[in-house]
């Protein structure tokens, strides 16, 4: 009876690791597939190709938060929610008393959607290919449908615990960009000064 016990719990953890170091791989393929980085203050380079940004003013999306969480493309941070280590390709703002969450740019809204993991989202697309989403809005709080026209700092929804896959984090404000698809850093863009 022991001996299949312990056959029993060497398969568990050989499963753990074989998984781990499977994780492992595609997140390193991942971080070397969709390579960005800042060439300067004007540009960006993503995945090889130069993106301008000189035109573009971007704001914090919230007036009143605490940066909960960074952006990294490489280094694992801990998801208490779902009790395991991952990449984390955002910015989660934790919310102070004003919920009131803002686009950071002139923009169309792309894309208004609610499901379990993420909550309420809105995406908006600005020029140069860059997209800015929103996730974990109230449903009932959203003033902005697909198709409207927003400026910086309009008001499109309220921070809250709606994102399930953060639930544990609070009202707050995940939020991520993109440039021609890519996911990229928002401190390239955000004038968040010491965080």
């Amino acid at each position: 009876m022991n001996n299949t016990i312990n056959q029993q719990k060497k398969k568990t953890i050989m499963t753990y690791i074989y998984a781990t170091i499977i994780g492992l791989l595609v997140v390193a393929c991942a971080v070397t597939i969709a390579v960005v980085s800042t060439s300067n203050g004007n540009s960006l380079n993503v995945g090889g190709e130069v993106v301008d940004v000189s035109n573009n003013t971007y704001i914090v999306p919230m007036r009143d938060y605490t940066i909960q969480k960074d952006y990294s493309a490489s280094e694992l941070q801990y998801n208490d929610t779902l009790k395991q280590w991952e990449i984390h390709k955002a910015i989660d703002f934790l919310a102070g008393e004003d919920l009131d969450v803002m686009a950071v740019a002139d923009g169309t809204v792309s894309n208004v959607y609610t499901n379990y993991l993420e909550g309420t989202v809105v995406e908006i697309t600005h020029s140069n290919g860059v997209i800015s989403v929103y996730k974990s809005l109230s449903s009932d709080s959203v003033t902005v449908a697909s198709g409207d026209k927003v400026s910086a700092g309009t008001v499109i929804g309220k921070a809250s615990d709606s994102m399930a896959q953060e639930l544990n984090n609070g009202a707050h404000l995940h939020f991520e960009m993109t440039v021609n698809g890519v996911k990229v850093d928002p401190n390239d863009y955000l004038a968040l000064g010491n965080k």
